[in-house]
């Protein structure tokens, strides 16, 4: 079942930071009713819950070894992989199934619908999520995005950033990729300083943040 509000401005975390919440079951903390009550026990935090954050309450939430958090839009997930596993500033992706199905916020670690069309995006990975666990992704704001290990295609600050076509390094971006159908549809944001190979940049997320209601 997924969460029934746009937003929320308070949550049960399950780990100190936001980048280091990694559950086994949905919600990780079950909240239970007094014995005998004829609801039953519900989790506390829903997939699809989303948190938006200023940038003091995002950093008092990083775990600065794994990444800093910005201010932005954050959504509660389960993260599945093929072969591809997470990776801090990668990208998530729906799969088709995720996006017509009701009350599934489900997203994959492996470009969607293809490597060579990566155009179901749904937000940024902020932490290694284990494969079948709950976590939380970036869906607005300035993110911390990892860029591909082969040759970026025009390195500069303000540059567009799109999903990288065939991505060498997990589901990761490209910047200043020339204008195409795939590149639009698969567009996150703009650079935020100069992009470097290899490397988590900064990049401010431009589209929508609701794309999955």
């Amino acid at each position: 079942m997924a969460g029934g509000m746009l937003t929320k401005q308070a949550d049960q975390l399950t780990a100190k930071y936001l980048n280091d919440v990694n559950d086994a079951a949905q919600g990780g903390q079950v909240v239970s009713v007094p014995s005998g009550a004829p609801t039953a026990a519900v989790s506390a935090t829903m997939i699809g819950d989303r948190i938006v954050l200023d940038d003091i309450t995002a950093l008092a939430l990083s775990d600065t070894t794994v990444g800093t958090l910005y201010g932005g839009i954050y959504e509660y997930v389960q993260f599945k992989t093929t072969t591809r596993a997470a990776a801090v500033g990668g990208i998530a992706f729906w799969t088709a199934a995720s996006l017509i199905a009701t009350q599934s916020y489900i997203v994959n670690g492996d470009a969607q619908p293809s490597t060579t069309v990566p155009t179901y995006f749904a937000g940024i990975l902020i932490n290694v999520l284990t494969a079948n666990y709950y976590g939380w992704i970036q869906i607005g704001g300035l993110a911390t995005v990892l860029f591909d290990s082969a040759s970026l295609t025009a390195i500069a600050a303000g540059n567009w950033v799109s999903a990288k076509v065939s991505a060498t390094l997990a589901s990761t971006a490209d910047v200043g990729a020339a204008a195409g159908v795939v590149t639009l549809a698969g567009m996150i944001g703009v650079a935020v300083g100069a992009p470097v190979s290899n490397t988590a940049s900064t990049v401010m997320i431009t589209r929508s943040p609701f794309g999955r209601i």
